[in-house]
């Protein structure tokens, strides 16, 4: 599961609103994860700003089994917040906000 050599997708949410050092972050959050746990299929972010806009939390779960690490972005701009998905279909993985789901 989330092996590097299968096809990554991104979609157009993701490359609109989420720059790509985040989207390498929690990329990277999963790899981190991997040595440790057992990984689910789908590993959610969920992602809020500080109440001065410069630092934005990353929040890395999966539901089986269960797991939770806060991540730390401060490097570049970001004004999303709300919900983001990798998937691994067993055939590729993709990127997506919890609304293109």
């Amino acid at each position: 599961m989330f092996d590097t050599t299968k096809s990554y997708y991104i979609t157009k949410g993701v490359k609109t609103n989420i720059c790509a050092d985040m989207v390498k972050g929690m990329l990277d959050s999963i790899m981190e994860m991997k040595k440790v746990t057992q990984l689910d299929y789908l590993q959610v972010f969920d992602i809020s700003l500080s109440t001065n806009g410069k630092t934005t939390y990353i929040n890395h779960s999966q539901e089986e089994p269960k797991y939770n690490k806060q991540l730390m972005f401060t490097g570049g701009v970001n004004q999303f917040t709300g919900k983001v998905f990798i998937i691994d279909d067993g055939s590729c993985v993709t990127t997506m906000l919890a609304e293109e789901y």
